[in-house]
């Protein structure tokens, strides 16, 4: 089944909007930035698989997740109740870095106008935050005393 006749669908004012956030995504060559600084948004994310609990960061350009995990080698997951995502989110906002927790992921999906320097700080902020929140991790016995911590 096809439903169609939504409240917007169509709409006259609806479709302006959208003409015109083409008009702007083309005059300011926002899809241009994004095949350029988002490689390099996936190279500077995978420094980040040097914190014992960065598992993978998977996506392409600028939808990105990185996923937390108990043991890197067998890629087996942080119990639920460590709330790994929720931990590594909070500590990225008290640094000013917003990101979303799915449960043992952290998402971004970053505004198209981003470049290499805001990279380079939300990246910089990343790394600080899944520090902490390996401390944490850690303090509250849900990793060993082992590995290699940064």
């Amino acid at each position: 089944m096809l439903s169609t006749g939504f409240t917007y669908s169509g709409h006259p004012v609806s479709c302006a909007a959208a003409l015109k956030n083409i008009e702007i995504i083309e005059r300011e060559g926002i899809c241009a930035n994004v095949r350029e600084v988002g490689p390099y948004l996936e190279h500077k994310l995978k420094t980040l698989a040097d914190h014992e609990t960065v598992g993978d960061v998977r996506g392409s350009h600028f939808m990105l997740a990185i996923e937390n995990v108990a043991d890197k080698a067998t890629k087996e997951l942080l119990p639920v109740e460590a709330r790994v995502g929720d931990r590594v989110a909070a500590e990225a906002q008290k640094r000013g870095l917003i990101i979303r927790p799915v449960g043992h992921l952290n998402i971004l999906s970053p505004p198209l106008i981003w470049d290499r320097e805001v990279v380079d700080r939300v990246v910089a902020i990343l790394d600080e935050a899944f520090a902490a929140a390996t401390a944490s991790l850690r303090a509250d016995d849900y990793l060993g005393t082992g590995g290699s911590s940064t």
